[in-house]
């Protein structure tokens, strides 16, 4: 079995994606980084996908599509998906928003502009990564695909576009090698992770046939991952093994200045863009290359 250390919005800016390789050995860097996601929505997704292309392409870095319908501006039309945007152009709902607007009075119309913009957002990172089309790997920004309106929409999506799904995040994180390792976990992180585990239920026996499911790590302690440690990781490949399984563990590292997040005026968002604690998180993947 092994652990996988991935790094989630990739390509929020150039520096912000050339700093994040610079966490992963496998790109030439310092660091335990050997995957990560990128936002096709991103001003910066070019330049981000042209830095990371020769690592993609040689094997040495995993890529997935980091499907976002929270944060910034859509890739479909405005026009052609005003529930999921504000006045302004931008995505005006989070995980909770989105998740009302799935059993509320709009929400067939809402599944159509789900679909839309996940394809928008498949078509874009395919123009980038063209050979992706038969190896998709795909997972989302506040794991809404947990949402089962979303996990539906970008299956239609997928299916529509003749994508072939070979790994997609299951975002139920078990809270074993947690206890095992003693971990402080937040309440607020307990309840999320509550939350999208029920959610998941009706996702379950809609995975593709052939979908690679790791065990994941990332939620529970969201906003700390700085603290992640050898004896944690050894719990959750102890668990994996048991499971047959391999182990992904998610960061988000590198701070990005406010205002240059992917909407500065959506606070929560931006605020998390902008913390110091993507910062510390990146010296944690760099303290784990170097302790293992």
């Amino acid at each position: 079995m092994s652990v996988t250390f991935h790094a989630d919005d990739y390509g929020i800016t150039e520096q912000q994606a050339a700093d994040i390789l610079k966490l992963s050995q496998v790109c030439g860097g310092q660091g335990a980084l050997s995957s990560v996601s990128i936002f096709a929505n991103s001003p910066a997704f070019e330049a981000a996908a042209e830095m990371a292309r020769p690592y993609v392409e040689s094997g040495k870095l995993a890529m997935a599509l980091h499907l976002n319908l929270v944060e910034g501006r859509p890739c479909a039309p405005v026009a052609e998906v005003p529930l999921l945007v504000n006045q302004r152009g931008t995505f005006a709902n989070d995980f909770v928003g989105l998740l009302k607007l799935s059993m509320g009075a709009q929400r067939w119309a809402f599944r159509q502009q789900l679909q839309r913009e996940c394809v928008a957002q498949i078509q874009r990172y395919l123009a980038a990564f063209p050979q992706m089309k038969r190896t998709m790997r795909v997972d989302s920004h506040q794991h809404v695909h947990a949402v089962p309106a979303v996990f539906d929409a970008l299956s239609q999506a997928v299916a529509e576009l003749g994508v072939t799904v070979t790994y997609l995040r299951c975002p139920i994180e078990p809270l074993a090698p947690h206890r095992a390792a003693g971990s402080n976990m937040p309440p607020v992180n307990l309840a999320k992770d509550a939350l999208i585990t029920w959610l998941w239920r009706k996702n379950r026996g809609k995975m593709p046939a052939a979908c690679e499911v790791p065990l994941f790590c990332g939620v529970v302690l969201s906003g700390a991952m700085d603290t992640v440690d050898w004896p944690l990781l050894d719990a959750f490949e102890s668990l994996a093994a048991d499971r047959g399984k391999n182990v992904q563990v998610l960061f988000h590292p590198v701070s990005v200045p406010i205002e240059q997040c992917l909407d500065p005026e959506n606070a929560p968002f931006a605020a998390a863009c902008a913390s110091e604690a993507r910062n510390r998180e990146a010296e944690r993947l760099r303290y784990l290359a170097e302790t293992r």
